[in-house]
């Protein structure tokens, strides 16, 4: 956690969801104002849905007091979106709080967050190592429980944060399973329009119960196969290396001796 980005986040003047969303980003940011928490860990920390985060995200889009960067995988896949905070100035279009409130817990005022406005994106990366732990804890959904989801591979970083947006209407795990259907309808090349008009009618589906896994299951399958093989090639333990041989040790001349008989005979 960075101080500086902490004192930062407690000046601003948002309303109170994004002000939440904001303070945990800066929890998690490094001095430079760098971070990359998913939006399950921003629930945790808020206390919101997944949903209400993702708009929070877009007013501090809105309020030009962060700027959000897609991440990627090694293997094409989404990851979660790197978040760089604008510490060097800030949204200069805030409304000042009230100096003449001074009631404890009072909140600068400002609108409502209702609106979802698509954000645009910077420059992508690649994912880095984490700087600091995360906690893999699950988060309300809708009445389910929701962790980081698995998109489709090689999406562009506009239609990655978009889907993001589109996806969070759906409650788990019904959203992961439209995602891999999505996936399987990519892969094989079976898009008529747009990709993300694919999406956007899978979700209809979805929620007019008429939604029927079909590439989505060997889509799972897949992705479990991976996750098992990565898991495998993590435990293996690398033998020690052998030592220099004590020649003079009774047990290697004996050994040496019984080789020696065993060639001659």
């Amino acid at each position: 956690m960075s101080i500086a980005a902490m004192n930062w986040a407690w000046r601003q003047c948002v309303p109170t969801t994004p002000k939440l969303v904001l303070i945990a980003l800066a929890d998690a940011a490094d001095d430079a104002g760098l971070c990359w928490p998913s939006v399950a860990t921003l629930a945790i920390k808020a206390s919101a849905s997944t949903r209400t985060v993702r708009r929070a995200i877009q007013k501090l889009i809105e309020h030009h007091l962060i700027a959000v960067e897609p991440r990627y995988r090694y293997d094409g896949s989404c990851s979660s979106n790197a978040y760089r905070l604008a510490m060097e100035g800030g949204d200069k279009l805030s409304p000042a709080p009230d100096k003449a409130d001074s009631t404890p817990g009072r909140g600068c005022q400002g609108d409502p967050d209702i609106t979802v406005i698509p954000g645009t994106t910077r420059r992508t990366q690649k994912e880095p190592p984490q700087p600091q732990a995360e906690t893999n804890e699950p988060v309300k959904r809708g009445g389910g429980i929701v962790s980081d989801l698995d998109y489709p591979k090689k999406l562009l970083p506009a239609e990655c944060t978009e889907a993001e947006l589109m996806i969070g209407v759906l409650t788990t795990p019904l959203d992961q399973q439209v995602l891999d259907e999505w996936a399987g309808i990519i892969s094989a090349g079976a898009i008529r329009a747009s990709p993300l008009g694919c999406l956007r009618a899978l979700i209809k589906r979805a929620q007019q119960g008429r939604f029927t896994p079909e590439r989505a299951l060997r889509v799972a399958q897949a992705r479990k196969a991976q996750l098992r093989t990565a898991t495998q090639a993590q435990t293996l333990v690398e033998l020690p290396e052998l030592g220099p041989i004590d020649e003079e040790s009774a047990l290697v001349k004996r050994l040496t001796d019984l080789s020696k008989r065993t060639s001659r005979e």
